[in-house]
Protein backbone atom coordinates (compact mmCIF):
# COMPACT_ATOMS: atom_id res chain seq x y z
CA UNK A 1 0.00 0.00 0.00
CA UNK A 2 2.85 1.90 1.00
CA UNK A 3 4.12 1.89 -2.36
CA UNK A 4 1.11 2.90 -4.47
CA UNK A 5 0.52 5.90 -2.32
CA UNK A 6 4.01 6.89 -3.05
CA UNK A 7 3.18 6.18 -6.77
CA UNK A 8 0.05 8.45 -6.45
CA UNK A 9 2.11 11.27 -4.75
CA UNK A 10 5.17 11.64 -7.36
CA UNK A 11 2.45 11.54 -10.24
CA UNK A 12 0.29 14.71 -8.37
CA UNK A 13 3.77 16.49 -8.04
CA UNK A 14 4.59 15.58 -11.70
CA UNK A 15 1.91 16.91 -13.01
CA UNK A 16 1.77 20.15 -10.77
CA UNK A 17 5.31 21.05 -11.84
CA UNK A 18 4.47 20.44 -15.73
CA UNK A 19 1.30 23.19 -15.12
CA UNK A 20 3.42 25.31 -13.46
CA UNK A 21 6.78 24.97 -14.89
CA UNK A 22 7.96 27.03 -17.85
CA UNK A 23 8.21 24.74 -21.20
CA UNK A 24 12.04 25.83 -21.79
CA UNK A 25 12.88 24.06 -18.71
CA UNK A 26 12.23 20.86 -20.57
CA UNK A 27 14.02 21.98 -23.83
CA UNK A 28 17.35 22.94 -21.80
CA UNK A 29 17.39 19.23 -20.63
CA UNK A 30 17.12 17.60 -24.35
CA UNK A 31 19.42 19.56 -25.53
CA UNK A 32 21.79 17.66 -23.38
CA UNK A 33 20.78 14.53 -23.54
CA UNK A 34 20.13 14.96 -27.54
CA UNK A 35 23.90 13.70 -29.12
CA UNK A 36 26.51 16.30 -29.96
CA UNK A 37 26.09 17.71 -33.82
CA UNK A 38 29.14 17.25 -36.37
CA UNK A 39 30.73 20.72 -36.54
CA UNK A 40 31.57 21.01 -40.58
CA UNK A 41 34.64 22.90 -41.41
CA UNK A 42 33.97 26.22 -43.16
CA UNK A 43 36.09 26.83 -46.28
CA UNK A 44 38.51 29.76 -45.96
CA UNK A 45 37.43 30.58 -49.21
CA UNK A 46 35.49 33.80 -50.20
CA UNK A 47 33.09 34.79 -52.90
CA UNK A 48 33.73 37.93 -54.16
CA UNK A 49 30.27 38.73 -56.58
CA UNK A 50 31.86 40.80 -59.56
CA UNK A 51 30.91 44.29 -60.93
CA UNK A 52 31.19 44.68 -64.51
CA UNK A 53 34.53 46.43 -66.30
CA UNK A 54 34.48 50.29 -66.48
CA UNK A 55 35.92 50.95 -69.81
CA UNK A 56 37.08 54.54 -69.73
CA UNK A 57 35.40 56.41 -72.55
CA UNK A 58 37.63 58.44 -75.11
CA UNK A 59 37.46 61.41 -74.95
CA UNK A 60 35.20 63.54 -77.28
CA UNK A 61 38.21 64.97 -79.17
CA UNK A 62 39.59 61.30 -79.57
CA UNK A 63 36.26 59.78 -81.23
CA UNK A 64 36.39 62.66 -83.76
CA UNK A 65 40.10 62.17 -84.59
CA UNK A 66 39.31 58.10 -84.72
CA UNK A 67 35.87 58.77 -87.25
CA UNK A 68 38.19 60.76 -89.43
CA UNK A 69 41.11 58.02 -89.58
CA UNK A 70 38.22 55.41 -90.19
CA UNK A 71 36.07 57.45 -92.71
CA UNK A 72 39.10 58.80 -94.58
CA UNK A 73 40.05 56.08 -96.87
CA UNK A 74 36.66 55.99 -98.35
CA UNK A 75 36.16 59.81 -98.80
CA UNK A 76 39.18 59.21 -101.91
CA UNK A 77 37.79 57.67 -105.40
CA UNK A 78 39.53 56.08 -108.31
CA UNK A 79 40.83 58.39 -110.94
CA UNK A 80 41.24 57.29 -114.38
CA UNK A 81 44.50 58.52 -115.92
CA UNK A 82 43.97 61.44 -118.38
CA UNK A 83 45.68 61.22 -121.48
CA UNK A 84 47.82 64.82 -122.23
CA UNK A 85 47.60 66.19 -125.57
CA UNK A 86 51.02 68.39 -125.78
CA UNK A 87 50.17 71.44 -126.64
CA UNK A 88 51.58 73.51 -129.12
CA UNK A 89 54.14 76.30 -127.79
CA UNK A 90 52.70 79.55 -128.40
CA UNK A 91 56.07 81.68 -128.95
CA UNK A 92 55.79 85.04 -128.60
CA UNK A 93 57.13 87.24 -131.56
CA UNK A 94 60.13 88.96 -130.05
CA UNK A 95 61.78 91.53 -131.82
CA UNK A 96 65.36 90.13 -132.85
CA UNK A 97 68.41 91.07 -131.24
CA UNK A 98 71.47 91.79 -132.70
CA UNK A 99 74.48 90.38 -131.03
CA UNK A 100 77.67 90.76 -132.45
CA UNK A 101 79.80 88.25 -132.74
CA UNK A 102 83.59 87.89 -131.59
CA UNK A 103 86.05 87.08 -133.99
CA UNK A 104 87.16 83.23 -133.49
CA UNK A 105 90.43 82.57 -133.80
CA UNK A 106 91.62 79.52 -135.33
CA UNK A 107 94.91 77.66 -134.88
CA UNK A 108 97.39 77.85 -137.39
CA UNK A 109 98.69 74.50 -138.03
CA UNK A 110 102.55 74.58 -139.34
CA UNK A 111 103.54 72.01 -142.01
CA UNK A 112 106.66 70.46 -140.78
CA UNK A 113 108.45 68.70 -143.57
CA UNK A 114 109.74 65.09 -143.39
CA UNK A 115 107.94 64.27 -140.23
CA UNK A 116 107.32 60.87 -139.61
CA UNK A 117 103.44 59.74 -138.49
CA UNK A 118 102.92 58.00 -135.54
CA UNK A 119 100.69 55.29 -136.34
CA UNK A 120 98.90 53.90 -133.03
CA UNK A 121 99.54 50.47 -132.82
CA UNK A 122 95.96 49.29 -133.27
CA UNK A 123 95.86 51.21 -135.92
CA UNK A 124 99.20 49.50 -137.26
CA UNK A 125 97.81 45.90 -136.58
CA UNK A 126 95.85 46.77 -139.21
CA UNK A 127 98.39 47.50 -141.96
CA UNK A 128 100.28 43.94 -140.91
CA UNK A 129 99.46 41.37 -143.53
CA UNK A 130 97.81 37.73 -141.11
CA UNK A 131 100.54 35.61 -141.00
CA UNK A 132 99.61 31.94 -141.79
CA UNK A 133 99.85 29.39 -139.00
CA UNK A 134 102.90 28.01 -140.27
CA UNK A 135 104.35 31.00 -140.32
CA UNK A 136 103.54 31.20 -136.44
CA UNK A 137 104.69 27.92 -135.66
CA UNK A 138 108.26 28.46 -137.04
CA UNK A 139 110.87 29.32 -134.66
CA UNK A 140 112.13 31.54 -137.85
CA UNK A 141 110.43 33.49 -140.05
CA UNK A 142 111.54 30.97 -143.52
CA UNK A 143 113.75 28.25 -143.84
CA UNK A 144 117.51 29.16 -144.84
CA UNK A 145 118.88 28.45 -148.20
CA UNK A 146 120.48 25.38 -148.45
CA UNK A 147 123.70 26.55 -149.98
CA UNK A 148 123.63 28.66 -146.76
CA UNK A 149 123.76 25.67 -144.56
CA UNK A 150 126.86 23.98 -143.54
CA UNK A 151 128.08 20.78 -145.67
CA UNK A 152 127.08 17.82 -143.18
CA UNK A 153 123.72 19.65 -142.62
CA UNK A 154 123.56 19.79 -146.69
CA UNK A 155 124.25 16.14 -147.10
CA UNK A 156 121.39 14.85 -144.59
CA UNK A 157 119.09 17.12 -146.43
CA UNK A 158 120.42 15.76 -150.36
CA UNK A 159 118.77 12.30 -148.97
CA UNK A 160 114.88 13.80 -149.34
CA UNK A 161 115.56 14.76 -152.92
CA UNK A 162 112.47 16.68 -154.68
CA UNK A 163 110.40 15.07 -151.46
CA UNK A 164 112.05 18.24 -149.51
CA UNK A 165 110.49 21.02 -151.91
CA UNK A 166 107.07 19.36 -150.96
CA UNK A 167 107.72 20.21 -147.07
CA UNK A 168 106.16 22.97 -145.20
CA UNK A 169 108.28 25.84 -144.23
CA UNK A 170 107.85 24.83 -140.39
CA UNK A 171 109.21 21.02 -141.42
CA UNK A 172 112.01 22.48 -143.10
CA UNK A 173 113.50 25.15 -140.36
CA UNK A 174 112.85 21.72 -138.00
CA UNK A 175 114.95 19.60 -140.28
CA UNK A 176 117.90 22.17 -141.23
CA UNK A 177 117.99 23.51 -137.40
CA UNK A 178 118.02 19.49 -135.75
CA UNK A 179 118.98 17.18 -137.86
CA UNK A 180 122.84 17.10 -137.12
CA UNK A 181 121.68 16.94 -133.24
CA UNK A 182 119.48 13.91 -134.09
CA UNK A 183 122.40 12.14 -135.87
CA UNK A 184 124.89 12.84 -132.83
CA UNK A 185 121.86 11.59 -130.17
CA UNK A 186 121.68 8.38 -132.41
CA UNK A 187 125.57 7.66 -132.70
CA UNK A 188 125.51 8.00 -128.47
CA UNK A 189 123.17 5.16 -128.07
CA UNK A 190 125.06 2.93 -130.75
CA UNK A 191 127.47 0.60 -129.44
CA UNK A 192 129.43 -1.60 -132.49
CA UNK A 193 128.51 -5.65 -132.25
CA UNK A 194 131.06 -7.87 -131.48
CA UNK A 195 131.29 -9.76 -134.51
CA UNK A 196 131.86 -6.48 -136.59
CA UNK A 197 134.87 -5.35 -134.20
CA UNK A 198 136.33 -8.62 -134.57
CA UNK A 199 136.23 -8.55 -138.30
CA UNK A 200 136.69 -4.92 -138.62
CA UNK A 201 133.83 -4.81 -140.85
CA UNK A 202 133.04 -0.84 -141.83
CA UNK A 203 129.73 0.02 -143.59
CA UNK A 204 127.02 2.51 -144.42
CA UNK A 205 123.40 2.58 -144.31
CA UNK A 206 120.46 5.19 -144.21
CA UNK A 207 117.13 5.11 -142.62
CA UNK A 208 114.02 6.65 -142.02
CA UNK A 209 111.38 7.57 -139.69
CA UNK A 210 108.93 10.30 -138.67
CA UNK A 211 109.48 12.04 -135.48
CA UNK A 212 106.14 13.20 -134.13
CA UNK A 213 105.66 16.74 -131.59
CA UNK A 214 104.95 14.38 -128.74
CA UNK A 215 108.12 12.71 -128.96
CA UNK A 216 106.67 9.87 -130.85
CA UNK A 217 108.01 7.86 -133.83
CA UNK A 218 106.69 5.66 -136.59
CA UNK A 219 107.44 3.87 -139.84
CA UNK A 220 111.44 2.90 -138.47
CA UNK A 221 112.91 1.47 -141.18
CA UNK A 222 116.01 1.15 -143.71
CA UNK A 223 116.10 2.83 -147.00
CA UNK A 224 118.99 1.74 -147.98
CA UNK A 225 121.34 -1.66 -146.43
CA UNK A 226 124.82 -2.12 -145.93
CA UNK A 227 126.96 -4.62 -147.23
CA UNK A 228 126.53 -6.24 -143.56
CA UNK A 229 122.96 -6.94 -141.78
CA UNK A 230 124.64 -6.83 -138.52
CA UNK A 231 124.64 -3.01 -138.59
CA UNK A 232 121.16 -2.66 -140.02
CA UNK A 233 119.50 -4.85 -137.06
CA UNK A 234 121.47 -2.73 -134.97
CA UNK A 235 120.86 0.59 -135.63
CA UNK A 236 116.85 -0.12 -135.70
CA UNK A 237 117.40 -1.58 -131.88
CA UNK A 238 119.41 1.99 -131.31
CA UNK A 239 116.87 4.52 -132.78
CA UNK A 240 114.24 2.50 -130.35
CA UNK A 241 115.76 3.81 -127.22
CA UNK A 242 117.40 6.66 -128.42
CA UNK A 243 114.27 8.64 -130.06
CA UNK A 244 113.09 10.00 -126.26
CA UNK A 245 115.52 12.43 -126.24
CA UNK A 246 115.43 13.76 -129.56
CA UNK A 247 114.10 17.40 -129.95
CA UNK A 248 110.68 17.32 -131.09
CA UNK A 249 108.87 19.34 -133.67
CA UNK A 250 105.98 21.67 -133.77
CA UNK A 251 104.74 19.27 -136.79
CA UNK A 252 104.87 15.17 -137.93
CA UNK A 253 108.22 15.52 -139.79
CA UNK A 254 110.23 12.85 -141.92
CA UNK A 255 113.48 12.30 -140.53
CA UNK A 256 116.37 10.38 -143.04
CA UNK A 257 119.97 9.95 -142.03
CA UNK A 258 123.13 8.03 -143.09
CA UNK A 259 125.65 6.71 -140.66
CA UNK A 260 128.93 5.28 -141.32
CA UNK A 261 130.54 2.36 -139.52
CA UNK A 262 134.21 2.30 -138.63
CA UNK A 263 135.75 -0.07 -136.40
CA UNK A 264 139.33 1.17 -137.32
CA UNK A 265 140.86 4.46 -138.00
Amino acid sequence: MKSIILAFILSIIIHILLIFLPLDFFKKDEKKIEPPKKVEKQSTVKYVKLQPKIVPQPKKEEKVVKQEEIQRPQQFKKVEPKKIVPQKKTTKSEPSKTIPKEPISKPIIKAIPNKEVVIKPQEKRKTIENRSLENFLLSEPVPVNKKMLDKITQSYIDLYGKEYENFTNVQKVFIQNHIRTIVEITRSYFSFPDLAIKMNLNDYNEIEFVLYPNGDISGLKIIKNGEYSVYDKAIIETVQYAYKDYPRPKEPTQIRMFINYITHH
